[in-house]
């Protein structure tokens, strides 16, 4: 999994991001604009409590990639702004840091703490970057069209259509119903609006008492959005602090858990995805899925040999498993079922995967 960081300039986005990746990243560059990547490790206590009970050679938590782009000025549409997106149409879903705290913003003009606006502002931005898209290549198409070429589509030409008249139309194309056969030929385009959305509300010490109240101002202009806060700037100079001090300051800010836990929570919320996990004594690992797929796609995330030749999954949840702490009692007392190319992988799933090649 890959998530890309958006937001206005001086939105903390990158404070955020250097506190989930622990400030270890690489720098890239492509003609103007530069991001950062880096690796986030995905805290699940249920991977620590199993690794405790297997003690194995070796234990995996889920990890993802996220992708740190430069800011987007907060003014109107800006073609800079398409360049600095770029960097992130490649990712599976994006994460938008919006500022909710006092200061300036790139003009030198005070901010006005306004979440849903700015939430509006980047939607355009992706919305503009994604027209750029549509049209250059929809202008590709119909001259494809009029030139009476073989390689004319016509289903292509109607989806561009279709997103053309969204976008233009200030819809984005997530909010476009499409068949299973045109979801497959429109991810080529790597449309950004189309991808998954998540807010992150970044809010200065103070305002972040009154989360609760920012939240609920973003869900009334954006019911379906995935959001959380956290205060980023704060949760940083905790981790500068001594271990033993860190508590301590999190109870004072009422900082129930790690920014890392929120985000992630939410991602997984927003992008529709779940954790299963392998055991044994070799390692205990931690998979990402997404909701829905079966246990021959959990299988090829473990390896491409394992889906191909699958047979049948040994599944048990991470619930059940902890009811004896033990397969053998497990197996013995019949919570481990035997499972076909059907099943539908759930969140906390054990799996063992029986498999010919």
């Amino acid at each position: 999994m890959e998530l890309g960081f958006i937001g206005v300039k001086f939105s903390g986005k990158s404070t955020l991001f250097e506190l989930l990746t622990g400030n270890h990243f690489e720098i890239l560059r492509s003609g103007l604009a530069e991001s950062r990547r880096g690796r986030v490790v995905v805290p699940d206590p249920r991977v620590d409590t199993l690794s405790e009970i297997f003690k194995p050679k070796k234990t995996t938590h889920a990890t993802f990639n996220c992708i740190d782009i430069m800011g987007i000025p907060s003014g109107n549409r800006h073609d800079t702004s398409s360049k600095y997106l770029e960097a992130v149409r490649q990712v599976d879903g994006l994460v938008a840091v919006i500022r909710v705290f006092e200061g300036y913003g790139d003009d030198g003009k005070a901010v006005t703490i306004d979440p849903p606006g700015e939430i509006r502002h980047l939607e355009e931005e992706i919305q503009f970057a994604d027209l750029v898209v549509a049209e250059s290549r929809l202008e590709k198409v119909e001259h494809l069209k009029q030139r009476g070429a073989p390689q004319y589509d016509k289903h292509e030409h109607d989806i561009l259509i279709r997103c053309k008249e969204a976008l233009d139309g200030g819809i984005p194309i997530r909010e476009i119903s499409f068949t299973e056969e045109e979801e497959k030929r429109i991810r080529g385009f790597q449309f950004l609006s189309a991808k998954p959305f998540l807010a992150v509300l970044n809010c200065s010490e103070i305002r972040y008492q009154e989360r609760d109240v920012y939240i609920r101002k973003v869900k009334e202009t954006f019911p379906d959005m995935a959001v959380t806060a956290v205060s980023a700037l704060s949760e940083k100079e905790i981790q500068e602090l001594e271990e033993k001090d860190r508590a301590l300051f999190m109870e004072e800010l009422g900082i129930d858990e790690p920014a890392i836990h929120h985000v992630i929570r939410a991602a997984y919320e927003g992008l529709g995805l779940l954790s299963f996990f392998t055991v044994g004594e070799d390692e205990v690992r931690a998979w990402t899925l997404r909701q829905g797929l079966t246990a021959p796609a959990a299988a090829g995330v473990i390896h491409s040999d394992l889906e191909k030749g699958f047979i049948r999954a040994e599944v048990i949840s991470y619930d059940v498993f902890m009811e004896t702490q033990s397969m053998t009692k497990a197996k013995a007392n019949g919570q481990i079922r035997l499972e076909g190319k059907d099943y539908v992988v759930q969140d906390g799933d054990i799996l063992n995967i029986r498999f010919n090649v």
